[in-house]
């Protein structure tokens, strides 16, 4: 059996901020979007287009302080 990250989460507080720096860095764009119903979280998933492996960038709203 052959093991394979699919993808990994980094929770952020600013998800826009977050994107562009991923784009600009490594050259990532935007897959997929997800918005929950009540506004309560945001993900985005980016991905290279080649290796098959997502970076999944996860905004809360209740969250406000930077993450340790």
């Amino acid at each position: 059996m052959q093991f394979r990250m699919v993808h990994n989460n980094i929770n952020v507080l600013d998800l826009e901020k977050s994107i562009a720096f991923y784009k600009e860095a490594l050259g990532l764009e935007i897959v997929r979007n997800k918005t929950a119903a009540d506004g309560s979280f945001r993900i985005a998933f980016l991905g290279d287009g080649v290796s098959g492996h997502y970076l999944e960038l996860t905004w809360l709203k209740e969250k406000t302080e930077p993450y340790d």
